[in-house]
């Protein structure tokens, strides 16, 4: 059996793609690491519990002593790391312990595996380093699609502490031939997103017959992807990439957050006129899209969901495990 160590693994993205991966994957053992923040859940994966092949460590990336611990005991072949903290708007002060997380967080891995798995030159070991379309920060221009090459211009903290740890990845991999793969995707929906991000807050609203409030992001654009069509590109990536790369993951479909919000109502047989605006004149497009062709073209991945497809899931799920 191989033994995956995934970080952040109770939280959305990572709990999807463990089940996820669990189920193709049947020579694997996975090790979740998780502190079991406010932007994860351990019911995400309450069902695998009692499994063999699933192990939970409660506890920060930022703690050395037990990232050795677990590395040093578990002896993963791959590591895919998830785990991060984002500045909330509840929260806005809260950077320090943002760069805290994500950056030191980060290297704390990388010191480790770098110890462990440098025993014996890496043979057989991968680290995934799941960041951010956020490091690119945005465009007015329709014609500018964000390849890997593009500069790095985060325009927040998250994103600049995300594009800090992208760094310190890049580096481990320039330095000492670390296998390190770096991907950046576009923003997830899907099963076990907290209510408080923007597509199952609209639906929420829209099932309990609410207002949708868009007064300042309505003419935002971006790429969304349902999160299994990331957990595909994930895997792809960490079988047949190529260490020290970094990939794009994109839908390839963008959309406003307007007509996202009205697909969602037409989806629900909802009003339209439940949306409220500001005056478009007032606000200024921000737009991030990716472009995806590395993934597609040298490991023969893309999206299956569509947009309208990975909502109507989305929908189904919440209707039948959330209260609305």
């Amino acid at each position: 059996m191989r033994v995956m160590l995934v970080t952040g693994g109770s939280g959305f993205v990572g709990s999807n793609f463990i089940r996820f991966f669990l189920r193709r994957n049947k020579n694997f053992i996975i090790v979740n690491l998780d502190n079991l923040s406010n932007s994860s859940n351990p019911d995400n994966l309450k069902d695998l519990e009692r499994s063999p092949r699933y192990h939970f460590v409660k506890g920060s990336i930022v703690n050395q002593d037990l990232v050795n611990y677990v590395i040093k005991r578990h002896r993963p072949d791959y590591i895919i790391h998830f785990a991060s903290e984002s500045v909330t708007e509840k929260n806005p002060k809260n950077t320090l312990s943002v760069t805290h997380t994500n950056v030191l967080g980060t290297q704390s891995l990388l010191e480790s595996a770098l110890h462990y798995w440098g025993k014996h030159q890496f043979e057989g070991n991968r680290f995934i380093h799941v960041s951010t379309d956020e490091v690119y920060g945005n465009t007015s221009d329709k014609e500018i699609f964000f390849s890997e090459e593009s500069p790095v211009l985060p325009l927040n903290p998250y994103a600049a502490s995300k594009a800090a740890a992208d760094l310190l990845v890049k580096s481990f991999a320039e330095t000492y031939d670390f296998p390190a793969i770096i991907t950046r995707c576009c923003p997830n929906y899907g099963p076990n997103q907290k209510i408080e991000n923007f597509i199952p807050g609209c639906i929420r609203n829209a099932l309990s017959d609410t207002s949708i409030d868009l007064q300042n992001t309505a003419s935002d654009i971006k790429e969304w992807i349902y999160v299994l069509d990331h957990c595909v590109a994930l895997i792809r990536v960490l079988f047949y990439g190529r260490t020290g790369e970094i990939y794009n993951i994109g839908s390839g479909e963008e959309i406003s957050n307007a007509d996202l919000a009205k697909l969602i109502l037409r989806l629900l047989k909802k009003p339209e006129d439940r949306i409220e605006f500001t005056d478009s004149r007032l606000l200024t497009q921000n737009r991030c899209v990716l472009n995806s062709y590395k993934i597609r073209n040298n490991l023969s991945w893309s999206s299956k969901f569509s947009i309208e497809d990975g909502l109507k899931e989305t929908i189904d799920w919440m209707k039948r495990n959330l209260p609305i």
